[in-house]
């Protein structure tokens, strides 16, 4: 009726495009649509797709097609969609994802190094030793992560640099050193409130459990770290 009454000086609105079967979107659009729930089956995506950290996502939609997939942190994707397609990798660490079929044929990373199954979904399998036999230092860095600080000082054991008491409980400042890399550091405390231990990695330049227990809190200075109680 506007355009009418103003003798069609009014342009009319067109309507928003929607995707065709099939049309090809870049890694952006592909990204919104899923994560908006709007992406059928079939996408295809030009380039890599990047889903790295959403914790709102589920599922992908089945038959995707893309040239790498980062799913890292998304702890709700349990599964890949059937019918995926991925050129080059699929990226997991600290994914919900725990398994895949036999002779899946992609090509797992876990935080940028290439792994295997074994060490992505079976790291229970893994020993100490085997990482201290792991001559490339990216890759025992990874098998440290999926093996545990907690597991891995069990079995190599380590040096332990220093050791207090402070009002959360006992510490340990423990160092398992490489000949190829820089030595595991890491702080071992106890949680004053459930008694469990929890063995946090700080850097390798580390002299003293509070030095590390301060940096753990975000202190550049160790004498600007006066807590009441550890948390």
């Amino acid at each position: 009726m506007r355009y009418l009454l103003s003798n069609g000086r009014v342009p009319r609105k067109s309507a928003k495009p929607s995707l065709r079967p099939n049309e090809p979107v870049s890694s952006d659009r592909a990204r919104k649509l899923i994560l908006e729930h709007r992406a059928g089956d079939g996408l295809k995506v030009l380039g890599p797709l990047d889903l790295r950290g959403e914790l709102s996502l589920y599922s992908l939609p089945e038959n995707l097609t893309c040239e790498s997939l980062d799913v890292s942190d998304c702890v709700n994707l349990t599964t890949l969609p059937l019918g995926l397609h991925v050129t080059h990798w699929i990226e997991l660490a600290g994914s919900g994802i725990t398994r895949l079929p036999q002779g899946h044929g992609f090509v797992l990373r876990w935080r940028g190094v290439q792994v295997s199954d074994r060490i992505a979904f079976e790291p229970q399998l893994m020993t100490g030793q085997d990482i201290l036999n792991t001559e490339n230092a990216e890759l025992r860095r990874v098998l440290i992560e999926r093996l545990g600080y907690e597991r891995f000082l069990q079995q190599v054991g380590g040096v332990i640099r220093d050791a207090d008491t402070d009002k959360g409980g006992d510490r340990q400042l423990i160092c398992v050193a490489f000949e190829d890399d820089e030595p595991l550091m890491v702080l071992r405390v106890t949680c004053p409130s459930t008694g469990h231990i929890h063995i946090l990695r700080v850097p390798p330049d580390m002299r003293s459990c509070h030095q590390a227990a301060a940096w753990i809190a975000g202190f550049d200075n160790p004498d600007d770290y006066q807590p009441l109680i550890e948390a």
